[in-house]
Parts: structure tokens; C-alpha cells; sequence
């Protein structure tokens, strides 16, 4: 017995707005009851090689008088004016949520965004993976726009990516990948109310000194910031910042960000400073610290920063630039965490070196408050050695009674 049928329309439109488009046209096929409920659904989503001819038969049979989510996915086969006829049909449709990805594009494929999208009023997601952006219109105005991500996308000049991001009033969470510089020098990222920013620039190479290419970032509201970069950067003052992820390749940028970074609780770190006599101001509110295991040199420079630390982690942080480790020499004076606040401290991939087992033996001789030091083995480390590392760690003397020594 079919008992879906009988529901009432809106909560049918619920559950066929669960399964991508082509799974719910199919349901038309199951009675006359069914035979229309899909043109109802707010939402076309479509991932195939091959869409042009589906999105348009969707988009002209469609009845919904509001197209809340489009998120269309294309490898091949289509062309150019048939995405600016689809996007100027969201935006008549009041879209809150767009979304398209090009797996394949070239120049002669720049997405031309119709001149309605950069007026959309209903717009609070967009996200463009893979396309060259040109013709960006003098007014842009985003009133609802909140989150943006742009993956793999060229802009034809400097000057395009303020415009857009001018006319982001409420914008709260930004996402950027990009692997290509194009036409561009500078990547200008300028906006009052954003909250969350991760940029992961991807590029190959090294930057060439004097080209000017790199990230202006002045974003003073932030609170959850991640920069993975191998070109120049510069921030402002972020005293809202909570969390922060940077891994850099250049070490003259370590000193530029890390002296913007200090209200930050909790900080993850993949990076190499080139010297230890450059300050890079105190992190007063840091509470919770991961250094990438390639650069454990980081641990006396940033300690002494971190009045109030808790939790300490040495981990391999993913595609790390692989820098060979500095070796690591004891201070003259304790850092005042390790006598007043430290309690947790975690090493994973543990490899055995000495400048490894230098840091450990420290924190153990020296973090008076220490409750938990906990060690994993690289998972290719043999018994034998593992043996010899748990013997040389186990032995060493403990300044916190209260420790417990864990090694896997």
C-alpha cells in the first residue's frame, strides 16, 4: 500500500528535497500523484558531464515561484551563454544559495556573470569553483550575501576582487583556493564584517622578489582566521581573533603575521622564523598551541610569548613544506607557562631525534603544573627502537609529580 501519497504536498517537497534533482524527477514516473510534485522543489542540483539540456528542460518546466539552492556541477559540453542564461533565471527566482562548479575551463570559457547576479537581493551563499571572472560591472551590491568561496578562480585584474568584496556589506564567512595568479599582483581582501577567512594559495614555485604578488588582508571583525600560503602577506590588528591556522613558506612572513595574531586562544603553526631576535609580541590569551613537527624550533620563541598556555601539541600538519628541523638549544630562563599553566602536552609521529627528545626531556624537567605528556610513535617506528625511545623518555626526571607519561 502506498502511504507517501497520501502525505500532504509541503511535506512530500521535504523529502524530494533530500536526493539530487535527476533521483527526484524520477518519482514521476511512480503515479499521476507524483507526476508534477517535483517541479515544486526549491532546489536544482545536478552533477554530471553532460547537464546543459537537463538544467534547461528543469529550468523551463520548473513551477516553484522561489529557487532557494542551485548547485550545478559540469565537466564538458556546455557553453558559456548557456551559464549566464541559468544564472540570470536563479536570480529571477530569488536564489539564496548558488553554486557552480567547471571542472574544465580556459580563457575562452570566462564565466560572464549577468549584470542581475551582482544586484541580487536574495543571494547568502555563492560559491564558484574553476572560472576566470570578467566584466565585473562599476555597482555590485551582495545585501544578503554572507558566505562567499571562490576555489580555483582567475579575476582578469587587482581591481576586481575589492570591487566585489565592496559591495559585501554582511559578509561573515570568505573561503578562497587559488593556484593560478593570472593577471593579478595583489589579492586584496578589505571587509569590516567578516567573522571567518581561509585562503589556501596552492601556486608552485617561489615568488619572484619585486613582483608584488601576494595578500593584503584587513578584516578587523575576524574570529577563526587560516592562511596557507607561499606568497608575501600583511595583515592588520584582529582583536577579535579566536583561532588561527598558518602555514607559510616564506620566513620573513612569520614575523609579519605572528605580531598580528596575538589575541588569539587557541594557534597552529607550520612555519620557520629565520631568526629568534625579531619580537613577536605576547599572546596573552593563547591557551591552546600546535607547532608542525618540521619546526619545533618555533617552541622556545613562541613559549616565552605564552604566559597562559595549556595544551602544547607537536603534530605533522597536512602537506607541510618539509623543512629540514632546526636544531633546538636549551634557554638560560623557564618560560612562566611551563611554571604556571602548562598541563598538556602531546607529540604525534614521534620520531626519536635528538633534538626531539631534547624538547621532551625539557618539558618534562621543567613544566611544574604538568598533568599529561603523551608520545605516539611514527606508526613505521620498529619495536626495537620504540623500546630504546620509551626507555630514554620513562626515565627522565619529572618536575609535576601529577604528570602521567603515555607512549604508543
Amino acid at each position: 500500500m502506498d502511504r507517501i501519497s497520501p502525505l500532504p504536498d509541503d511535506l512530500i517537497l521535504k523529502i524530494l528535497s533530500f536526493p539530487r534533482t535527476e533521483v527526484a524527477i524520477t518519482t514521476s514516473l511512480l503515479s499521476k500523484r507524483w507526476r508534477d510534485v517535483w517541479k515544486h522543489v526549491p532546489k536544482l542540483e545536478y552533477y554530471a558531464p553532460r547537464a546543459s539540456p537537463f538544467v534547461h528542460n528543469f529550468l523551463l518546466l520548473h513551477k516553484a515561484p522561489v529557487l532557494q539552492t542551485m548547485h550545478v556541477r559540469l565537466s564538458q559540453n556546455h557553453r558559456p551563454t548557456d551559464i549566464e542564461i541559468w544564472f540570470r533565471v536563479a536570480v529571477e527566482r530569488g536564489v539564496r544559495k548558488l553554486r557552480f562548479h567547471n571542472y574544465l575551463f580556459g580563457p575562452e570559457e570566462a564565466i560572464r556573470l549577468p549584470g542581475s547576479l551582482y544586484t541580487c537581493q536574495t543571494l547568502v551563499s555563492l560559491t564558484l569553483f574553476s572560472a576566470v571572472i570578467v566584466d565585473v560591472p562599476l555597482t555590485i551590491c551582495f545585501p544578503s550575501l554572507k558566505a562567499l568561496r571562490l576555489r580555483h578562480v582567475e579575476f582578469s585584474n587587482d581591481e576586481i576582487v575589492p570591487r566585489i568584496l565592496s559591495g559585501c556589506p554582511v559578509l561573515e564567512d570568505l573561503a578562497i583556493t587559488r593556484v593560478n595568479n593570472g593577471n593579478m599582483k595583489t589579492f586584496t581582501i578589505m571587509i569590516p564584517s567578516l567573522l571567518r577567512l581561509a585562503v589556501w594559495d596552492l601556486k608552485s614555485g617561489s615568488q619572484v622578489p619585486g613582483d608584488d604578488i601576494g595578500l593584503v588582508i584587513t578584516a578587523p571583525s575576524l574570529t577563526s582566521l587560516t592562511v596557507v600560503s607561499q606568497v608575501s602577506c600583511s595583515l592588520v590588528n584582529m582583536p577579535s581573533l579566536v583561532k588561527a591556522n598558518i602555514k607559510l613558506s616564506s620566513p620573513g612572513d612569520s614575523k609579519k603575521l605572528l605580531q598580528f595574531l596575538t589575541s588569539a586562544k587557541h594557534l597552529s603553526l607550520c612555519a620557520i622564523p629565520s631568526t629568534f631576535s625579531y619580537p613577536i609580541g605576547v599572546f596573552y590569551h593563547l591557551v591552546s598551541l600546535v607547532l608542525c613537527t618540521c619546526c619545533s624550533v618555533w617552541f622556545c620563541l613562541i613559549l616565552r610569548q605564552t604566559p597562559k598556555l595549556r595544551v602544547l601539541r607537536f603534530q605533522p600538519i597536512e602537506r607541510c613544506f618539509d623543512y629540514v628541523q632546526i636544531q633546538w638549544e636549551q634557554t638560560s630562563s623557564v618560560p612562566q607557562c611551563l611554571i604556571s599553566s602548562l598541563k598538556t602536552v602531546e607529540w604525534i609521529d614521534y620520531q626519536g631525534r635528538d633534538s626531539e627528545k631534547k624538547v621532551v626531556m625539557y618539558l618534562l624537567e621543567n613544566s611544574g603544573q604538568l598533568k599529561k605528556m603523551a608520545i605516539k610513535a611514527l606508526p613505521s617506528t620498529n619495536l626495537e627502537k620504540r623500546y630504546k625511545i620509551l626507555q630514554e623518555l620513562s626515565s627522565t626526571q619529572r618536575s609535576s609529580k601529577k604528570c602521567q607519561f603515555s607512549f604508543t
